[in-house]
C-alpha cells in the first residue's frame, strides 16, 4: 500500500523512486500484481502524460523480464534485481531522448536516474527486510536497517500531499516528528543523519535549500539532550526550532511552526516508553551494546561504509549538474546568430540577394557582429564590415536586436549558474553527509583483547572492597583507552570514582580519572561507570571585551568548549558590523560550531557546512569571521582555523609567533574558504585570539607587530590579566574609545606533571 505514496515522490520530473521500490516488492513472489498496481496508481496520479506513459512502460517490461528470467529457474539476487531495474529505465530514458531535441543532456539525466534507481533499489531492501523475514523477539534493529526505514520514510513524506489546515502541515510535521523521535532513541549522529535526510526531501518539496542544514541542526539537538528525558528534550528541541524559524525568516518553520510544535508533542508523548526509549534504553546502552555486542561493530562499520558511499555517489550526481559559465560558449552564440538571422532575414526583400548572392560575405559580417556585441556590449556604425553595412536594409534593426538577444542570453545564463550553484551547496552537503557517517563509523570503538588486564583491574578493585561485575576495554580512534565497568561496594561502604579511578590507573599501567557524566560514588547497587584515559595537559582560560560605543550588545561571540576528554576548543565569532544584527550573526555561528564539534564532526565538516548554511541565507543578513584554535590535551598540537579572522598570537617563552589569516569570512563564497596552521605547544605558554575591533585600534601599519612586542613585554601568567592588559593597551592606543567591539581571548597551557 505504501508504493502509492513513494510512487509519488517525483522531483526534477523524473520518478527513479518507485521502480527502486517496485524492484524491491518483486523479490517477494507472492503480491507482485498487487505491487504493481499500486506503484502504477502513484505513478498516475502524480505525473503527467507522457512521463506517466514512460514510467507504466518500465513497470510493465521490467515485470515481463522478471518473469522470463524466473522462468528459466534462474534466482534473481537483490543486486541483480536492481541492476535490472536501472538498465530498463536508462533504456527508456534513451529511447525517449531520441524524440526530443536536447538528446544529450537527457541521456546523462537518464544514467543519473538509473544510479537513483540502483542506489535506492538497495537501501529500500534493508529498510523493509524487517518485513521480509521473520526476526527472534526482541532482535535490534541493525544500523543500516534503521537508516533504510528512515530513508522509506523521507520518500513517503516527499510524497504525501501538501495538506495544510490551521497552521498544520502534515508533510512537515512527519519530518519534523521522525528527526525528533530518531534523534532522542539513537543519539545525535543518528539524528544529524536523519535529520540531514529529510532536509533533502523537504528541499526538494519546497524548494528551500536551507531546510537540509536546519534539519540536520534540530537532529542534533534532539540527540543532545536525550539522557535528560522526554520533556527537556523536546522542549530544547522546540527552541531550536523556533530559533532556526526566526533566523531563516522566510522558511516555512515560521509559517507553519505552531502547528507542527504541537502535532509532535501530541505524538512524542502519547507513544509509549518502548517505543520512544526501546528495550531497557539505560541496561542496552550500557552493558548489552558494550559487553554482548562488541563483535558486531566491525560489520555496523563496514555497513556505514556502504551507505556513505552511496551519499557520495549521490553527491558525484547532483556534481554533474552544478558546472556553471562565466561566458557564452561556441554553441551558445551559434543558436543566438542562427535565431537572430532567421527572424530579421526570413522575411526581408533583400534575403535572397544577401544570403544566396554573397553568403560568405554575409555570414562573416553578421557573425562579427555577434561578436563584438557579446565582447564590449554594444557595436558602433565604422566597426560593421562595409560591404555587409551596404547591403543590410535593416542595419538598425538588426544591431538592435542583436544587442536585446546578447543581454538576454546573459540574463538567462546567470540564472542557469545560479541554479548550478544551488545544486552545488546541495552536493556540498550530501558529502559532507557522507563525511560525517565515516567518521561515525571510525568512532565505533574497538574492544580490547587483552584479558589479563582486564582480570588485573578486577582483582585490585576487589582488594578495595568493590566487587566487580564486568570490566570492558575499549580503544577509541586516537588510540586512548576507556575502561567501563559495572561494579558495586561491599558491606555497604562508598568509594568514590575518583578513588576507583587511582585504583584502575595503577592497574592497567596509565593515568585514568572518571568520564564527565559518570557519578561520583560508587555505592551498593550495582551500576555501570566509565573512565577515560587523564590527559597530559590542561588549560586555564580568561578573556576581556568591549562594546563599540552606544552598543548594548556586541557584534562578537565565543566559546569556550571540551566536547570529548583530550580536546579543548576555543572559538571566537565576529559579525559583521555591529550591534544587534552582528550579534545574532556571531551567535548562530558559535552556536552552530558548538552543536557540530560536540556531536563528533570533524572541524573541516562542520566548517563546510556552517559556510553553506550561510551562503543559502539572504544576503543582506551579513557575514561572520570564524576563529578557531582546537587544542589536543594529551599531545600538545593545536589547530588554528581561521575564515576572515583577525591575527592570533602564540605567546612563548622569549618570542611571540603571529598566526595571519587571508581568507574569506563564512558565507561569502559557496566553497568554504578556510586555512588551517598546526602548531605544538608545550607547558606555560599562552594562546591569544582577538577581533579586528582590538586590532585596528593600533595606530599605524605594524598593528599585529606592535601587539606581539607588547605580549613579549608582558610578565604575568594570569590568562584574565592577559586579557585585560591587551584590552586597555588598544583602547588607550585609540584615545580610550573603541572603533569597534572588541575581544580578547587567552588560553593558558600547562603539563600535569
Amino acid at each position: 500500500m505504501l508504493g502509492v505514496v513513494v510512487a509519488r515522490a517525483v522531483f526534477m520530473g523524473i520518478n527513479p523512486f518507485a521502480i527502486g521500490y517496485l524492484a524491491v516488492l518483486f523479490m517477494e513472489p507472492k503480491g507482485r500484481i498487487l505491487a504493481m498496481v499500486m506503484v502504477a496508481l502513484g505513478v498516475i496520479t502524480s505525473m503527467g502524460t507522457e512521463g506517466m506513459i514512460k514510467y507504466l512502460i518500465a513497470i510493465i517490461v521490467f515485470s515481463i523480464i522478471v518473469s522470463m528470467i524466473e522462468y528459466r529457474s534462474k534466482k534473481i539476487t537483490i543486486w541483480s534485481m536492481s541492476g535490472l531495474a536501472a538498465g530498463v529505465t536508462i533504456v527508456l530514458t534513451c529511447f525517449y531522448s531520441t524524440l526530443s531535441d536536447n538528446f544529450l543532456n537527457n541521456v546523462v539525466m537518464g544514467l543519473a536516474e538509473g544510479i537513483i534507481v540502483f542506489v535506492s533499489a538497495l537501501v529500500f531492501h534493508k529498510g523493509l527486510e524487517p518485513v521480509f523475514h521473520t526476526r527472534m523477539k526482541g532482535e535490534a534493529l541493525s544500523n543500516e536497517e534503521i537508516i533504510g526505514l528512515a530513508t522509506i520514510g523521507g520518500v513517503i513524506i516527499y510524497g504525501i500531499p501538501d495538506m495544510n489546515a490551521l497552521g498544520f502541515s502534515l508533510p512537515l510535521t512527519c519530518a519534523m516528528f521522525c528527526v525528533l523521535l530518531i534523534g532522542f532513541r539513537y543519539g545525535a549522529g543518528f539524528g544529524a543523519v536523519i535529520g540531514a535526510a529529510c532536509g533533502i526531501i523537504m528541499a526538494l518539496r519546497t524548494g528551500e535549500l536551507n531546510q537540509l542544514g536546519l534539519m540536520c541542526m534540530l537532529g542534533i539537538i534532539s540527540g543532545s539532550f536525550r539522557e535528560m528525558g522526554r520533556i527537556v528534550d523536546f522542549l530544547a528541541y522546540s527552541g531550536g526550532f523556533l530559533i532556526l524559524g526566526e533566523l531563516y525568516k522566510n522558511s516555512r518553520f515560521n509559517l507553519e511552526g505552531f502547528g507542527v510544535l504541537i502535532s509532535c508533542a501530541v505524538l512524542f508523548f502519547l507513544l509509549p516508553k518502548n517505543l520512544v526509549y526501546g528495550k531497557s534504553m539505560k541496561d542496552t546502552e550500557r552493558e548489552e551494546d558494550v559487553y554482548i555486542h562488541q563483535n558486531l561493530q566491525n560489520i555496523a562499520r563496514g555497513k556505514l561504509r556502504d551507505f556513505s558511499e552511496s551519499f557520495h555517489n549521490l553527491s558525484s550526481t547532483f556534481h554533474t549538474f552544478s558546472e556553471q559559465k562565466e561566458e557564452l560558449d561556441k554553441l551558445d552564440k551559434r543558436v543566438l546568430f542562427d535565431q537572430l538571422s532567421e527572424k530579421l532575414c526570413k522575411d526581408c526583400e533583400n534575403c535572397s540577394y544577401c544570403w544566396e548572392g554573397h553568403f560568405y560575405e554575409t555570414y562573416e559580417g553578421a557573425y562579427r557582429i555577434m561578436e563584438q556585441v557579446n565582447e564590449n556590449g554594444t557595436i558602433s556604425l565604422n566597426e560593421i564590415p562595409g560591404e555587409f553595412a551596404s547591403r543590410c536594409i535593416c542595419l538598425n534593426n538588426f544591431l538592435e536586436e542583436a544587442k536585446r538577444s546578447i543581454e538576454l542570453a546573459r540574463i538567462n545564463m546567470s540564472w542557469s549558474n545560479k541554479l548550478a550553484q544551488s545544486r552545488a551547496a546541495i552536493a556540498e552537503q550530501l558529502g559532507e553527509v557522507a563525511n560525517i557517517i565515516d567518521d561515525f563509523s571510525m568512532d565505533l570503538y574497538k574492544p580490547s583483547d587483552d584479558e589479563e588486564k582486564s582480570k588485573k583491574i578486577a582483582t585490585e578493585l576487589r582488594r578495595n572492597h568493590i566487587h566487580v561485575k564486568k570490566v570492558a576495554i575499549f580503544e577509541k580512534r586516537d588510540g586512548k583507552i576507556e575502561i567501563y565497568l559495572t561494579a558495586k561496594t561491599d558491606k555497604g561502604r562508598c568509594v568514590t570514582s575518583k578513588e576507583a579511578a587511582g585504583i584502575i590507573g595503577k592497574a592497567y599501567g596509565k593515568q585514568m580519572r572518571p568520564f564527565d557524566g559518570c557519578k561520583k560514588v560508587i555505592a551498593k547497587e550495582m551500576e555501570t561507570f566509565t573512565f577515560v584515559e587523564d590527559t597530559d595537559y590542561t588549560v586555564y582560560t580568561g578573556f576581556a571585551r568591549m562594546n563599540k560605543e552606544k552598543n548594548p550588545v556586541s557584534g562578537d561571540n565565543y566559546s569556550f568548549l571540551n566536547p570529548d576528554t583530550g580536546t579543548f576548543i576555543m572559538s571566537l565569532a565576529d559579525g559583521m558590523g555591529a550591534g544587534q544584527g552582528a550579534y545574532e550573526e556571531s551567535e548562530s555561528v558559535i552556536e552552530l560550531l558548538e552543536q557540530f564539534m560536540e556531536a563528533g564532526f570533524r572541524k573541516e565538516s562542520a566548517i563546510k557546512l556552517i559556510n553553506s548554511i550561510m551562503v543559502l541565507r539572504d544576503k543582506e543578513e551579513g557575514f561572520s569571521t570564524i576563529d578557531l584554535s582546537i587544542l589536543n590535551l594529551y599531545t600538545g598540537y593545536c589547530d588554528f582555523i581561521k575564515m576572515g579572522a583577525a591575527a592570533t598570537f602564540l605567546k612563548k617563552a622569549n618570542e611571540v609567533e603571529v598566526i595571519y589569516s587571508t581568507s574569506l569570512p563564512a558565507g561569502i563564497v559557496p566553497k568554504a574558504d578556510y586555512e588551517i596552521v598546526t602548531r605544538k605547544l608545550y607547558s606555560g605558554e599562552f594562546l591569544v585570539m582577538a577581533t579586528d575591533g582590538v586590532v585596528d585600534c593600533i595606530p599605524g601599519e605594524k598593528k599585529e607587530e606592535f601587539i606581539a612586542e607588547f605580549l613579549n613585554d608582558l610578565k604575568t601568567n594570569n590568562p584574565k590579566e592577559i586579557a585585560n592588559s591587551i584590552l586597555n593597551m588598544a583602547l588607550e592606543q585609540n584615545g580610550w574609545e573603541p572603533m569597534d567591539d572588541m575581544t580578547v581571548l587567552v588560553a593558558g597551557f600547562w603539563s600535569k606533571a
